[in-house]
C-alpha cells in the first residue's frame, strides 16, 4: 500500500499512466476511489495522474486536528516531493479546486499549470458578504444514516447530475456513489472536512495565481451553496484569475468531470497546450 510518510502524517496515493504528472486532488472527504471512476482511464493514456486521499480519508492518517486548505495544499508539496516531481500539473474538483489554487499560489514552482473545477467560493459568500452558515450535516446524519447521507451527494438528479445523463448511465452514478462511500471514515472526520471549507476564500486569492489556469464547471452547476453557486463562482474567478481560460460545460452539473466526457475533453485540451516540456 503506497504512502508518502509526511513525519506527522501518512498520505496514501496511487499512480497511473506515463507522461506529464497530473496531480488530482479530491474533494477532501472523497477517497482518491472516485477519481478511478472514468477520470483517471481517460487521462492516463496521455499523463501520469496522480491520485490521494486528504488526511482524514481512506487510508491516509486521520488525525483530529490539521484540516485546512492550507495543511491540505501542504500535504500536496509533501506527496509530490516523495515522489521526486519537481513540476506537476495540478487539478482540482470542488473544495480539492480550493486545495489546488492554494498549491498553486504557494508553490508556482511546482505547479505547471492549475485547474479549478466547481470549486465553491470558500468562507465568503459571492457577493463577498458573509457565507450563509448552516450547521453541520449532523441532523441528516442522525435522521437517514451516514450511508444515506454520504451516497445521497451522487444519487439525484437535481444538484449531481442532469436528469437525462442520469437516466441514461446507471451504471455510472452507481459505480461513483461506492466509491465515495466505500473507504469513508465517520461523520467525526466529515464534520472536520467541512469546516476546513471555511479555512479558504477562493475569490480573495484568485488575483495571486500566477501559473496558467483553467476555470471548469458545469454550466448547470446552479444549486445554491451558503450564497454562491460553482457556475457563479466560475464566472467570477473567471474574471479575477489573471490570464485564466474559463470554460462552462454545457448540460452538466455538479459532477463536471462525471456528468458526461466534455470536462474531460476540455482538461485534457488545457494540458496537452501547456505541455511542461515547453513552459
Amino acid at each position: 500500500m503506497p504512502k508518502a510518510n509526511l513525519g506527522d502524517q501518512e498520505i496514501y496515493y496511487e499512480e497511473e499512466g506515463q507522461g506529464e504528472p497530473v496531480l488530482l486532488a479530491p474533494p477532501s472527504w472523497w477517497p482518491s476511489d472516485t477519481w478511478k471512476v472514468g477520470v483517471v482511464p481517460y487521462l492516463s493514456k496521455r499523463f501520469r495522474t496522480i491520485i490521494f486521499d486528504c488526511r482524514g480519508t481512506g487510508y491516509s492518517s486521520k488525525p483530529d486536528h490539521g484540516y485546512t486548505i492550507e495543511q491540505f495544499a501542504k500535504d500536496c508539496v509533501g506527496l509530490l516531493e516523495h515522489l521526486h516531481i519537481s513540476r506537476s500539473h495540478a487539478a482540482g474538483f470542488a473544495l480539492g479546486g480550493q486545495i489546488a489554487q492554494a498549491l498553486a499560489i504557494a508553490r508556482p514552482d511546482l505547479v505547471a499549470t492549475l485547474t479549478i473545477a466547481a470549486a465553491g467560493a470558500g468562507a465568503k459568500a459571492l457577493d463577498g458578504g458573509p457565507r450563509q452558515a448552516r450547521g453541520t450535516d449532523q441532523d441528516e446524519i442522525d435522521k437517514h444514516g451516514f450511508e444515506h447521507f454520504i451516497r445521497g451527494h451522487i444519487e439525484n438528479d437535481h444538484m449531481a447530475f442532469e436528469p437525462q445523463f442520469f437516466r441514461a448511465h446507471p451504471e455510472v452514478v452507481k459505480a461513483l456513489s461506492d466509491a465515495l462511500w466505500r473507504r469513508q471514515t465517520s461523520p467525526d472526520q466529515h464534520r472536520h472536512h467541512y469546516e476546513a471549507r471555511q479555512t479558504w476564500d477562493t475569490l480573495e486569492h484568485a488575483p495571486r495565481v500566477k501559473v496558467p489556469t483553467l476555470i471548469l464547471c458545469g454550466n448547470n452547476d446552479d444549486v445554491n451553496r451558503g450564497g454562491s453557486t460553482p457556475a457563479g463562482t466560475a464566472r467570477r474567478l473567471g474574471e479575477l484569475v489573471p490570464g485564466c481560460e474559463l470554460v462552462l460545460v454545457p448540460n452538466v452539473k455538479h459532477m463536471t468531470f462525471w456528468d458526461g466526457a466534455g470536462a474531460l475533453a476540455a482538461l485534457q485540451d488545457f494540458l496537452l497546450r501547456h505541455s511542461i516540456r515547453t513552459a
